[in-house]
């Protein structure tokens, strides 16, 4: 097993957290239940729900990275001044 510093350095780490036998089953039950959703709404609702959670999902994380960078900004200027 080479260390995880080589595995970062060569670009070969990664960062996908590994689920474990509790997340797999909950997974499949999710899937499960979001196939009876689309049966009962059909696809177009279920198509336009996701897309919509998607948009949704993409402005919080734009949010967090903006509001990181800023916390960064900050100490690197308290640091500096």
């Amino acid at each position: 097993m080479e260390s995880i510093l080589y595995q970062i350095f060569s670009g070969e780490y990664d960062i996908t957290p590994k689920q474990d036998e509790t997340q797999q089953q909950l997974r499949t039950q999710l899937f499960m239940e979001l196939d009876k959703v689309e049966a009962v709404f059909g696809t177009e609702f279920f198509d336009r729900l996701f897309a919509l959670h998607g948009e949704w999902k993409q402005q919080k994380s734009f949010q967090y990275y903006r509001s990181g960078f800023l916390l960064g900004a900050r100490l690197m200027l308290a640091a500096l001044g």
